[in-house]
C-alpha cells in the first residue's frame, strides 16, 4: 500500500475548469444551445439567475423556443441535473485511464472530488433533496453512479469484496457532503476550507484498508 499521503492535492484539483456547457452536449439544434445557455448561465451566476428569459437571450434565440423544450423551470432543473450526473459517471469511468497510477478506488475518488470543486453549483442542484424526492428518474441515475462505484471499489485489491458497498456509499456520501458544504459557502470553499477537506478525504481513502 502506497505511504499515507502519497495522494497529492493535484490528484483532486486545485482549480476551476471551464464550464461544463462548454464541452460538447449531443443534442442538435435548440435544444442544444437552450441547454448550454442554461448550463453557462448556472455555473456562472446560480441557479438564482436562471430563468427562461436569461436562457433566451443567452443563447441568441426567441423565449417561445426555450419554453417548448422546458415549460417550467423545475422541467430545466431537472435535466441539467441529470445531465451533471451522466457526466459524472462519465468521470468516474475515465478515471482510471487519467490517473494510472492511483488504485481505481483512488482514482474514482479523485474523480469524484475534482468535479465536485470544479462545478459546485452544478453538483449542488444533482443533489438537490427536492429534485431528488420528486423524481425517480434522477434517483436511478444517481444509483446508476453509486453501482459503478462498488464495481470500482471491487477491483481495487486492497478492498474485501464483502466491504465494496460500503465503502462506495461512504465515498459517495463525502462527495456528497462536500457539495453541501461548498453550498452554503456561495458555491466554493474559502482556500484553507477547501484544502482541509482534500486533506481529509486523501487520509480517509488511504487508510481503507
Amino acid at each position: 500500500m502506497p505511504a499515507q499521503g502519497q495522494l497529492k492535492s493535484e490528484s483532486y484539483g486545485n482549480s476551476f475548469s471551464r464550464p461544463v456547457a462548454a464541452r460538447a452536449v449531443q443534442i442538435n439544434g435548440l435544444q442544444a444551445k437552450a441547454i448550454a445557455a442554461s448550463l453557462t448561465i448556472l455555473e456562472r451566476d446560480g441557479a438564482e439567475k436562471l430563468n427562461l428569459r436569461a436562457i433566451a437571450d443567452q443563447a441568441g434565440v426567441g423565449v417561445s423556443s426555450i419554453y417548448h423544450y422546458f415549460p417550467s423551470k423545475k422541467d430545466l432543473l431537472l435535466r441539467l441535473a441529470s445531465i451533471g450526473l451522466k457526466q459524472l459517471l462519465e468521470a468516474v469511468e475515465r478515471s482510471q485511464a487519467t490517473n494510472p497510477a492511483l488504485t481505481p478506488m483512488r482514482a474514482a475518488a479523485a474523480a469524484f472530488f475534482r468535479f465536485v470543486e470544479e462545478h459546485p453549483v452544478l453538483v449542488s442542484l444533482m443533489f438537490n433533496s427536492r429534485l431528488l424526492a420528486e423524481h425517480e428518474a434522477l434517483r436511478a441515475c444517481e444509483a446508476s453512479i453509486i453501482a459503478r462505484y462498488q464495481a470500482i471499489v471491487q477491483a481495487d485489491e486492497r478492498i474485501p469484496s464483502e466491504q465494496a458497498e460500503e465503502i462506495a456509499f461512504a465515498i459517495w456520501a463525502l462527495g456528497r457532503g462536500m457539495a453541501a458544504m461548498m453550498s452554503s459557502h456561495g458555491g466554493r470553499l474559502p482556500p484553507e476550507k477547501a484544502e482541509t477537506l482534500r486533506a481529509g478525504a486523501r487520509y480517509l481513502i488511504d487508510r481503507s484498508d
